[in-house]
């Protein structure tokens, strides 16, 4: 089918074939049906591609088009994942030999994609810290978070937000300077706080910070992050491993530095969990023109007693 034949205007078929974007099977026999569909269909079966060492074959076949000088997939692709980029794969030429490389080895063109927003890794693999510039998302799970957090962050000059997932961590023991990035909103889940400090001098404006499994004795880690963050921080999002009462009154003198915080978000399983966590009382001094915001799964009963003489304004969500 040619495109003087069509009898739609090309715009209106994109946004017929928008509407199929999470149908891959169509939108690839879309795309050999007619070559005016092409750009459309692998703007949306492109957009994100993962990769890991049990795909070895579908990684060398990725870059053998990338790397073609016909190909013109590579702007399609926006969301990056690579699970053990720097992982050994054992792969066999055509004579039989075996020898050892790596995932990024295999795929040397990714560092070349031109319209990558949105980056996940698992390791550091300097050649995409080198070559991806247009990232503004990045995901890090499972690495060791230290000096090279750094370098990581500095990598990416349009890098907006940061996640951290199920990350160790080398303490920041200073003799390091800072540097100026984008960073504003900051996820850590499953981690260790204890590389916060390297975070102070990666990421000091944040505006967003949200946090789960924070336990009562990494604290002080978080403490310290928002005396760096001083007035910068309005949102912050907090899941606490264990409901320790002594949690909830050492709160407020925890956020005495966020002076401009408008949103404090705290997240538990059940109102019984609640009430165990308020058994003390907390009711600051608060940052001023704070809310306190109380997502609760499962609301068995309501929790209105318990807020009521509070001087803050405070809010009870269910949430999914």
């Amino acid at each position: 089918m040619s495109f003087s034949r069509l009898v739609l205007p090309h715009e209106l078929w994109d946004v017929i074939l928008d509407y199929l974007h999470l149908d891959r099977p169509v939108l690839r026999t879309a795309a050999l049906v007619c070559r005016t569909w092409v750009p459309t269909t692998r703007f949306h079966l492109f957009a994100d591609i993962v990769l890991s060492p049990k795909c070895v074959a579908r990684a060398a076949g990725l870059n053998a088009l990338l790397m073609s000088p016909h190909a013109t997939l590579a702007p399609a692709v926006r969301r990056l994942a690579l699970h053990g980029a720097l992982v050994p794969v054992q792969l066999r030429n055509p004579g039989g030999a075996q020898h050892l490389t790596t995932l990024i080895g295999l795929v040397p063109a990714l560092a070349r994609l031109p319209r990558v927003k949105e980056l996940e890794l698992s390791d550091l693999p300097l050649v995409l810290l080198d070559g991806l510039k247009t990232v503004e998302r990045l995901t890090l799970t499972g690495i060791c978070a230290g000096a090279g957090l750094l370098r990581v962050v500095q990598a990416f000059p349009k890098i907006a937000q940061l996640t951290l997932e199920e990350v160790t961590a080398v303490p920041y023991r200073g003799g390091v300077s800072g540097i100026k990035t984008g960073v504003h909103t900051l996820t850590i889940r499953g981690s260790s706080l204890a590389f916060l400090g390297w975070l102070a001098l990666a990421a000091p404006d944040v505006i967003a910070l949200s946090i789960d499994t924070l336990i009562s004795h990494e604290l002080h880690f978080l403490a310290e992050y928002l005396c760096f963050l001083g007035a910068t921080l309005q949102d912050l999002e907090l899941a606490f491993f264990d409901t320790d009462p002594l949690d909830a009154l050492a709160l407020p003198r925890l956020l005495t530095p966020s002076t401009t915080l408008k949103t404090l978000r705290l997240h538990f399983v059940s109102a019984h969990e609640v009430r165990r966590f308020f058994a003390f009382g907390c009711q600051g001094p608060w940052p001023p023109a704070m809310r306190l915001e109380i997502a609760v799964e499962h609301l068995d009963d309501s929790l209105d007693e318990l807020f009521g003489d509070w001087s803050i304004d405070v809010q009870v969500v269910l949430c999914s």
